[in-house]
């Protein structure tokens, strides 16, 4: 309305204050409008200044590209929609191609730089060259079909001026690239900044300060069993408020009786297998002093195992447990080994009742040489020397006393051990760890588990004996005394010996490998043994063959000596020839003076005595004088 001359003061600033209050606050509803209409105002060219003022907001943010809409540009930076099918949450984007796809779409609506790389046209190079190629999605070059198409369109135009065309094109890809590597920056800091923020708000909500008070912080920090940080209530990235407290409260509280609960039972078993430990050492100690290495001992976990040790072990936890509190119980080992080595020889005799040998055995017939076992899980063999071993891993026989001494016995892979059933955690245990023996095996309580009686290797030691005119209870110590030389009338087709006649002389212990080997224990292959004279000279050919072939191959020394204090130990270092055996004590037990066996060491009884070379010689007929 138009001032009247009369109108005061007063009333001109009355009608400019009702004018200003109309304007203000016009746009307050833009907002709740619908969408449709929201989109034809922002879409419209003069709301240009809107979204410059809306992207100034953000200084970071690169300036939106010359030859892209405001729109387009926030549609390509903030809004996480396949520009093809118009997918949700997807956050694989390419800003050289300016572009989001889904995996589904990638497929379709890119093109592989092979394409052009194939064919060798002067437009495939000037695409090359002008078109934007990103690796983003299919893991190499690829180009958007659309813009490619856009360029061979513009191409076949500029027919006069294609040079300065694709020129200028290439001009502006290098500053499409420059562009894309500053929105890569902001992007990726835009996301190190909020990861960093929701990280900080789930660091809030984990302090333990904030759910707990002091005396159970600690409690928090040392749980193991479930870890406080993956608490679905903890691991929220939502602000710690005072009104959600309620909603969490039991279940934290839950919580802290379990972990209360845990910590008490981890400590209980951390402090028995200390105090198993303690027991151990107070066990080889004992060993050391009282008992004789080579014969059949119980390990630490079966003294572990022995009641009156279980009961000290088991004590309240303020009872204080040493070594000396194992003096009192130990009086009676003496009657528990004997007891235990009487329990593990019944368990071997079981197993050597057999129908072909002998059906009710006595602790004696162990020592027979027809007393064979055998191993049903072969690996420890690997540890043997070749040479005693040709006839192949799984058919090793095994006589007295090497099937009481056999590795198998007494050592078991990490988590394939039988006797976790009765103490649990002896994987994780190091006192019976025995990497330095077997890499990845730990000790376990005496079994004959993985013993068998061979039949096939007793039948041929039986065979053995009758071509010696031995009895059939000749022992395994007589018959290496005796150290006979034989031959095998399998592999003369039956022919004996008649000093023309080349045959193979073997020992008695080659002579059941090679049956096993060679005829596959077969139970009527024959045996003959040769003269002493013929013995003594086959003797001599094995002594030079050795020779010669030490000098040709050099072969491993026998090992047969083990370390009396670090047996059953994790130090224990396994076999041993007298020269490591040496070395060991001078560097493991700080030993200056000259090892001796049955003080510092003892035989290896799990080894077979090594055997000579085979040699081929025309034995005489040994009833001709």
């Amino acid at each position: 309305a138009k001032l009247q001359p009369e109108d005061d003061e007063f009333t001109l600033k009355k009608k400019r204050s009702k004018a200003a209050v109309k304007r203000t606050g016009k746009l307050s509803l833009l907002p709740s409008l619908p969408l449709d209409i929201l989109y034809e105002v922002l879409m419209r060219k003069n709301a240009t200044t809107t979204w410059k003022a809306a992207f100034a907001r953000i200084p970071e943010l690169p300036e939106c590209p010359a030859d892209m809409s405001h729109p387009a540009w926030a549609h390509l930076a903030f809004e996480h929609i396949c520009h093809n099918c118009s997918a949700i949450n997807i956050h694989n984007m390419s800003w050289v191609l300016r572009t989001r796809l889904c995996t589904k779409c990638a497929k379709t609506c890119l093109e592989t730089v092979a394409i052009f790389d194939a064919v060798k046209t002067q437009l495939n190079e000037d695409i090359l060259t002008a078109v934007a190629f990103d690796a983003e999605y299919l893991g190499h070059e690829c180009c958007l079909v659309a813009d490619r198409k856009s360029f061979e369109e513009e191409w076949k135009l500029h027919q006069d001026d294609r040079e300065e065309f694709v020129t200028k094109r290439g001009d502006e890809l290098i500053k499409r690239v420059d562009h894309a590597l500053e929105c890569e920056e902001w992007a990726s800091g835009l996301a190190s900044e909020r990861a960093m923020k929701l990280q900080q708000i789930r660091d809030d909500r984990r302090c333990a300060n904030r759910f707990f008070d002091g005396e159970h912080v600690d409690d928090v920090v040392r749980s193991e069993y479930v870890p406080f940080r993956k608490l679905a209530v903890v691991r929220q990235p939502k602000p710690l408020r005072e009104s959600t407290w309620d909603s969490i409260k039991d279940e934290l509280e839950a919580y802290m009786l379990t972990v209360r609960a845990y910590i008490k039972k981890r400590d209980r078993e951390g402090l028995i297998w200390a105090r198993r430990k303690t027991a151990a050492n107070a066990w080889h100690e004992y060993r050391i002093k009282n008992c004789d290495a080579q014969e059949l001992l119980p390990n630490q976990i079966d003294i572990w195992l022995w009641r009156p040790v279980i009961k000290i072990i088991s004590q309240p936890s303020e009872v204080e447990v040493t070594q000396t509190s194992f003096d009192a119980v130990f009086r009676g080992l003496p009657a528990f080994i004997k007891f235990w080595q009487e329990d593990k020889m019944d368990q071997l005799l079981r197993i050597a009742s057999h129908p072909k040998w002998i059906t009710s055995p006595g602790v004696d017939d162990l020592q027979l040489a027809t007393c064979v076992f055998s191993c049903c899980q072969g690996f420890n063999h690997l540890r043997f020397d070749k040479k005693c071993t040709e006839h192949g891993e799984s058919e090793y026989p095994m006589f007295y006393p090497e099937f009481i001494a056999h590795p198998c016995n007494v050592l078991t892979w990490l988590g394939l051990g039988g006797d976790e059933d009765e103490m649990k955690g002896l994987d994780d245990c190091e006192d019976v760890r025995a990497f330095h023996e077997c890499k990845n095996f730990r000790r376990r309580r005496w079994t004959t588990r993985l013993l068998e009686f061979d039949p096939k290797a007793s039948r041929t030691v039986k065979n053995i004996l009758d071509a010696c005119g031995l009895p059939a209870t000749t022992t395994v110590p007589r018959l290496d005394d005796l150290n006979p030389r034989i031959v095998c009338l399998k592999c003369s087709y039956g022919a004996k010996c008649d000093g023309e006649r080349e045959h193979r002389v073997m020992t008695w212990r080659t002579a059941v490998q090679h049956n096993l080997r060679k005829h596959f224990g077969d139970s009527q292959t024959t045996f003959q043994k040769i003269s002493p004279l013929d013995a003594h000279q086959a003797t001599r050919l094995e002594q030079a063959e050795r020779i010669l072939q030490l000098s040709a191959h050099r072969k491993p020394k026998a090992k047969p000596w083990r370390c009396i204090v670090c047996k059953d130990r994790p130090s224990d270092p396994g076999a041993l020839t007298v020269i490591g055996m040496q070395k060991h004590w001078t560097d493991s037990h700080a030993f200056a003076g000259d090892v001796e066996e049955e003080k510092q060491y003892y035989r290896a009884y799990d080894q077979p005595p090594p055997q000579p070379i085979s040699v081929r010689m025309k034995p005489r007929d040994p009833g001709v004088n």
